[in-house]
């Protein structure tokens, strides 16, 4: 093994080995377990009996209603069906509680959604749609473009259960912020521990030199963030999963949410996702480690990315200022969340277009790669200067 390999070894085995590194994963594994359990364990409901039900109880008689009515199209026949039963109040209106739900998501309102025939139904998707588009301010080129990708999107939809992987997009904002969290935590001192306790200049004196430590401790950084990525993710679709079941990866996207006019499927999404939780990992742990050399202190290095998690919380840019707007949803901490997969503004270099994920894949690798480069002139620096 070469020196930068031994090397590595060596500073992965120091992460791992402290003890508030497998204290803050535990915690921090345990509530993204809890985050699925967490809207059915206070939950109650009284069935059509007067029985008092929990909502873990009331979740199963839902699933297996909505799996009742997988597959099959929501065209007239489907919807009469609904709406008669919707007019109901006894347990048939419960056995399509899952399509009315859905048909409310694209027309908006609760009375429509009880009158709309197939053509009402998908000329309102059609008019919410422009809705979108107008408020995003898309361009003629970005509405061409989406209205191709429409053309590929088969209709009418077919139903599928897909609460699991429904799930998972509404929770993957959440492990976004207990990456950054916990990465901070782990990775903040890895720099900045060899100059509060004045080791650095001792540690340089070894035959391995700066440029094999300093690339070291990147790639040891680099795999720890990437190996928390798999895990909360792991365990976030693990969790849904058990509880609402993996049907509907390989349904259309619109099976879970009818305003995308992405044609991809249920799975290809969280794929997605995933590919971009991993390269997001990667882009944290290197900006924190950049940040631990430049500030020398953990505490710092932790305030400064725990500071900039609650901006991006509080504040948000309307879509009227597009370019501002575009640019900070682009942001790691605003990009991973479930509405970003209908944000239809699209990135046009040299003619072709590039969504928000791809954009922000290829905008995340190039930080990367400038703030590893920038990090080791820093490191290489200030050892100099300190001689």
């Amino acid at each position: 093994m070469n020196r930068t390999g031994a090397l590595y070894i060596y500073e992965l085995k120091k992460i791992l080995h402290r003890r508030m590194v497998w204290i803050a994963c535990a915690v921090t594994l345990a509530l993204c377990a809890g985050i699925s359990l967490s809207n059915l364990l206070g939950a109650s409901y009284i069935t059509d009996d007067g029985e008092e039900i929990s909502g873990y109880e009331m979740m199963k008689m839902s699933r297996e209603y909505a799996r009742d009515l997988s597959g099959r199209a929501i065209d007239n026949i489907l919807l009469s069906e609904m709406q008669e039963a919707e007019g109901k109040e006894e347990e048939s209106a419960d056995k399509y509680a899952a399509v009315y739900s859905y048909v409310q998501k694209i027309t908006g309102d609760s009375k429509e959604a009880l009158t709309a025939d197939e053509a009402a139904l998908y000329s309102a998707r059609r008019n919410n749609l422009t809705r979108i588009w107008r408020e995003q301010m898309l361009t003629d080129g970005e509405i061409t473009y989406w209205l191709g990708k429409e053309k590929e999107i088969e209709t009418p939809f077919i139903y599928a259960y897909a609460d699991g992987w429904a799930d998972v997009f509404d929770n993957i904002y959440a492990l976004n912020f207990m990456l950054l969290l916990l990465i901070a935590v782990c990775l903040s001192n890895v720099f900045s521990m060899e100059h509060v306790r004045r080791t650095d200049q001792l540690i340089l004196c070894t035959r391995c030199g700066r440029k094999n430590l300093y690339h070291a401790k990147i790639l040891a950084g680099i795999t720890f963030g990437m190996i928390l990525a798999v895990l909360l993710f792991s365990v976030s679709v693990i969790t849904s999963i058990l509880i609402y079941g993996s049907d509907g990866f390989y349904a259309a996207l619109q099976a879970v949410l009818p305003l995308s006019s992405r044609p991809v499927s249920v799975g290809r999404a969280v794929m997605t996702l995933f590919v971009l939780f991993i390269i997001v990992s990667i882009l944290y742990s290197i900006a924190t480690m950049f940040l631990s050399e430049c500030l020398k202190n953990s505490a710092g290095v932790m305030g400064v990315l725990a500071g900039g998690m609650v901006f991006t919380m509080l504040v948000d840019i309307p879509y009227w200022l597009r370019i501002p707007s575009q640019l900070y949803d682009l942001l790691p901490t605003t990009l991973l969340i479930k509405w970003q997969l209908w944000d239809d503004r699209l990135l046009s270099v040299l003619g072709k277009h590039l969504t928000n994920y791809q954009s922000a894949a290829i905008a995340y690798t190039v930080m990367s790669v400038l703030l590893a480069a920038a990090g080791g002139k820093l490191y290489q620096k200030y050892q100099v200067n300190a001689r």
